[in-house]
C-alpha cells in the first residue's frame, strides 16, 4: 500500500538524506545540485511553504517529491523558476504511478518545470517538449563544426588585440564581480523588458547565501572570464560535487562585438576540467546555440501534471480542452500565447504576495513591445 509523509526538508533524518542521494547516484539524469536534499534545504530556508512528500510501500521509502505546496491543492517544483529540472526522486526499479503519488501527496496538479523522468512513472504527459543541453568534460568536447570554430577563433583573436588575453577565475569569490555580475544581469533585463527575477527577496537572499555557502556541499559558483586582466563574461550558479549548473549568464555589451559567448564556452572547458568539474549543466533553451557546444542532450517537458483524484482528473480535462482551443487559433497566436502565459507563470512563481504579482503583471504588459523588438533583434 502507497503512502506518503509531508514533511518539512529540516525533518529529513540522516537515514532519509542518504536514501535520496542513493537514488540520485544510480540515476544519472538525477545527479543535477537542484535534484539534490540540498538544494531543497536551502531554498527552505527563505521560504516556509517547501515540503517534501516522502512515498514508502511496506515502510520502505520509494519515492521523494520536494515541491512548494500553493493554495488549491497545486504544486510547483523546489526553487521555482531556478528549478530548470524538476523529477519525482525513485530508485530504477520502483512500483510507483506518478499520478498515484500525486494523489497521496494531496497535490492535484503540479506545474512541472524540465520535467525529468526517465522511468516513465508519469508516462504520456503532454505539454511543451524542450531540450536539455550539456557539457560532459569526460568525454569528447570538441562538438563545434569546423566553419563554426574557425569564426569562433577569429572572433578570439581579434578580441585578444583589441583587448588583451583570456583568462578564467573558476569558483571566484571577489564581492565585486559576483556584485558586477548581478547588475549587468539586471541592466540587461531592464533593456529586454523581462521580469528581473534576481530580485524578490527570497530569491536574491537565495543567491547571496549560496554563494557565501561553503565549496564543500552545495554553493553558488561564479565563473568569470577576464580579458586583458578586467572581468567581462559571467556565469553563475550553483554547484555540487564535480557538477556545476549556470543559472546567470551576464556580460559587459562592450565585448560584444566579438561574440564573447561562444568565445567563454569554448575556452572555460579545459579550467573547469582543471577544477574537478566534469559536468557543465547548460539546461534549456537557445536550442540552436547550446546544442553547438554540448557532447550530451536529453528530452525534458514543461508540463501540469494531475493528480489521480477526482478534482485532479477534472483539472486535466479543462487543460486539455484549454490546450484544443489555443491549437485552433493558428501557430503564430498559439505561440504567443504560450510565451505570455510562461512569462506569468514566472512571474507567479517569484512574486509571492498579491501586490508583487500585480506589479509583475503590469510590467509585462507594458513592456510588450519593448521585448518584441528585442526579439526581432535576435
Amino acid at each position: 500500500m502507497l503512502t506518503c509523509d509531508l514533511i518539512t526538508p529540516s525533518a529529513l533524518t540522516d537515514r532519509d538524506i542518504r536514501t535520496w542521494r542513493a537514488m540520485c547516484a544510480l540515476t544519472p539524469l538525477f545527479r543535477s545540485p537542484l535534484l539534490s536534499p540540498d538544494f531543497t534545504r536551502a531554498v527552505a530556508m527563505g521560504r516556509d511553504d517547501v515540503f517534501v512528500a516522502v512515498f514508502r510501500q511496506q515502510g520502505q521509502i520509494i519515492g521523494f517529491l520536494p515541491h512548494h505546496r500553493r493554495p488549491h491543492r497545486f504544486a510547483r517544483p523546489v526553487g521555482a523558476p531556478f528549478s530548470d529540472y524538476s523529477a519525482l526522486i525513485t530508485f530504477p526499479d520502483a512500483q510507483l504511478d506518478g499520478r498515484d503519488a500525486l494523489k497521496a501527496a494531496g497535490i492535484d496538479r503540479f506545474q512541472a518545470i524540465g520535467l525529468i523522468d526517465p522511468h516513465n512513472l508519469f508516462g504520456d504527459t503532454g505539454g511543451e517538449a524542450d531540450m536539455a543541453y550539456g557539457i560532459d568534460l569526460e568525454g569528447a568536447t570538441d562538438t563545434l563544426s569546423r566553419k563554426h570554430r574557425k569564426n569562433v577563433s577569429r572572433h578570439r583573436r581579434n578580441l585578444i588585440e583589441a583587448h588583451g588575453e583570456i583568462d578564467f577565475i573558476v569558483n571566484d569569490r571577489n564581492r565585486d564581480h559576483f556584485d558586477r555580475m548581478l547588475r549587468l544581469k539586471r541592466e540587461q533585463l531592464s533593456q529586454n523588458g523581462l521580469h528581473d527575477f534576481m530580485s524578490p527577496p527570497w530569491a536574491a537572499a537565495l543567491l547571496e547565501r549560496l554563494f557565501e555557502a561553503s565549496p564543500d556541499g552545495l554553493h553558488g559558483s561564479l565563473l568569470t572570464m577576464t580579458i586583458g586582466g578586467k572581468p567581462a563574461l559571467f556565469h553563475y550558479g550553483p554547484r555540487l560535487g564535480d557538477r556545476m549548473h549556470p543559472w546567470i549568464s551576464a556580460y559587459d555589451p562592450a565585448f560584444g562585438s566579438f561574440s564573447p559567448g561562444s568565445i567563454f564556452l569554448m575556452e572555460c572547458q579545459a579550467p573547469l576540467k582543471a577544477a574537478g568539474v566534469s559536468y557543465y549543466d547548460l539546461s534549456t533553451g537557445q536550442s540552436h546555440y547550446k546544442n553547438s557546444f554540448s557532447n550530451l542532450s536529453y528530452p525534458v517537458r514543461h508540463v501540469g501534471i494531475y493528480g489521480a483524484s477526482p478534482s485532479g482528473r477534472l483539472g486535466r480535462n479543462l487543460s486539455l480542452a484549454a490546450g484544443r482551443l489555443q491549437q485552433a487559433m493558428g501557430g503564430r497566436v498559439s505561440g504567443a500565447v504560450t510565451r505570455l502565459n510562461r512569462r506569468f507563470d514566472q512571474i507567479a512563481c517569484l512574486e509571492l504576495d498579491l501586490v508583487g504579482r500585480a506589479k509583475g503583471v503590469a510590467h509585462a504588459v507594458s513592456s510588450i513591445p519593448r521585448r518584441l523588438g528585442a526579439i526581432d533583434a535576435g
